[in-house]
């Protein structure tokens, strides 16, 4: 019997890796719920002083006036052949245009003109009483560079605010959503001033509309300009009825271009800011530094037992 009960040498005095861990841990359990609260304390802080953003949003849909699509003439080829492409009986959607208008230099340039627009925008850069542009000072910015200029990486210099620094910034902070399964785009913008997101959101709407509008004019201008000239020289009468018909719906859409109502794309509703901030979110920020400050504790704990375990001696 004390042969069968012998344990092999070594046998009793080994621990499990998982074991050890945990009873590392529980040495210290009192690190764990100190790193929670100390976490709980710093986002607390973070929460007191942080910036609060409100998310605003402008619902819009193709403009019905020029959503449908071109009727077809007997003659499509010739008014293709003029580069009119009056003849085809599905034409883009300006809408379609106007999605990516957001995103486009020239609707950034114009954006740009507006002077307390680009203040309010890029008001860290912008000194009010020497009415001038001022590369900002920072702490990050600092770091930024210097760490850049030890890894040899490329620095490009700070220059004032223009249209394609608001084009980049337009494209970081606008979105478009737009589903399948619904013709109505959303455009969403976040900032800390809800009265400006949503004047922001309206005012990008109006230029790219605007864009779009001077874009079309300009074409059917030259496009009736050509047309009218080949009538007059063109004899053959299926010719003349496949020009007519491509006149009269360049006429159309220099009609619908010089309006009123939005051309591309129309407001469902007014743009309109979240009645609460949506960044940041204090609860899921709350839990995700307690998770942090646990995992914090965890690993004080595991490196404190291992700072103070006994070195083993030789002989």
């Amino acid at each position: 019997m004390a042969e069968q009960m012998t344990m092999p040498a070594g046998a009793a005095g080994e621990t499990p890796w998982l074991h050890g861990v945990l009873r590392t841990i529980a040495r210290r359990w009192w690190l764990l719920p100190a790193g929670i609260i100390v976490a709980l304390l710093l986002g607390s802080l973070y929460l007191r002083r942080a910036d609060y953003s409100y998310t605003a949003e402008l619902k819009v849909y193709a403009a019905p006036s020029t959503s449908g699509s071109r009727p077809a003439s007997a003659l499509g080829g010739l008014a293709a052949l003029a580069g009119i492409g009056g003849g085809t009986s599905e034409a883009v959607s300006p809408f379609r245009f106007y999605l990516d208008g957001i995103y486009s230099t020239e609707v950034a340039a114009r954006l740009a003109r507006d002077r307390t627009l680009m203040h309010t925008l890029f008001a860290g850069e912008w000194d009010a009483r020497a009415k001038v542009w001022r590369q900002p000072a920072s702490l990050t910015g600092s770091l930024r560079r210097g760490v850049y200029g030890l890894l040899g990486l490329p620095q490009f210099g700070w220059h004032a605010p223009d249209a394609g620094r608001l084009q980049a910034y337009i494209a970081e902070t606008v979105t478009v959503r737009q589903s399948a399964k619904t013709p109505i785009a959303t455009l969403s913008y976040d900032s800390v001033d809800p009265v400006f997101a949503t004047r922001f959101l309206n005012q990008i709407n109006t230029t790219t509309d605007a864009y779009l509008r001077e874009q079309q004019s300009a074409r059917t201008r030259g496009n009736i300009t050509y047309l009218s000239q080949k009538l007059r020289e063109v004899t053959l009468a299926e010719q003349r009825q496949a020009l007519v018909t491509t006149l009269t719906e360049q006429e159309r859409q220099a009609m619908l271009a010089y309006g009123n109502a939005p051309y591309a794309a129309e407001p469902f509703d007014i743009a309109t800011a979240s009645p609460e901030p949506t960044r940041p979110r204090a609860l899921p920020l709350l839990i995700g530094v307690a998770f942090a400050g646990l995992i914090a504790g965890i690993v004080v704990a595991l490196w404190l037992g291992r700072r103070r375990a006994p070195v083993p001696v030789d002989g």
